[in-house]
């Protein structure tokens, strides 16, 4: 029967070749993509903290960005509130000061008109003594002298305008 397997000089020298190429492949090809993908995972590790270092810090920035902007909305809306409030004064003394004014024009267009008036009730009453002298002179046929009461005639004249 023929040996398949025979032990001879040739097994220990592939057995050491053999070993050789693993020692040698583990120092050219395992070691250095070992080092290169822990190398990467340490670099994708800083990454990611300095992501979210990041993002904390741009979540920080944009809380005082809001922050911020809502004082400079406080401070616009004040400023506004102010400025409606001048406004509102101004305007108010503004209608104050033309009420008054027109309240003076129309106490002095009363004043005028109940001048006027005085002055027309004071010519009818002249105008009514005469009328009053004519008529009796007209229907008694003669002149006769006809005394009135200048402030009865003035009553019944205002109170019949």
């Amino acid at each position: 029967m023929p040996e398949i397997f025979q032990i001879n000089a040739t097994l220990p020298i592939f057995v050491v070749s053999f070993l050789l190429f693993l020692y040698l492949l583990n120092k050219v090809m395992l070691e250095p993509v070992g080092r290169a993908i822990a190398e990467r995972e340490a670099r994708v590790k800083a990454d990611l903290e300095a992501g979210k270092a990041s993002r904390a810090e741009a979540e920080t920035v944009l809380n005082q960005y809001h922050q911020h902007l809502a004082e400079i909305r406080s401070q616009a809306q004040s400023v506004i509130n102010e400025a409606v409030e001048k406004a509102n004064y101004h305007r108010n003394m503004e209608l104050g000061r033309v009420r008054e004014e027109g309240d003076r024009r129309l106490a002095q267009a009363r004043a005028e008109i109940a001048s006027e008036r005085d002055a027309l009730i004071d010519s009818l009453v002249a105008q009514e003594q005469e009328l009053v002298g004519h008529i009796t002179a007209k229907l008694l046929g003669e002149p006769v002298s006809v005394s009135l009461e200048k402030d009865k005639v003035r009553r019944a004249l205002e109170e019949a305008c």
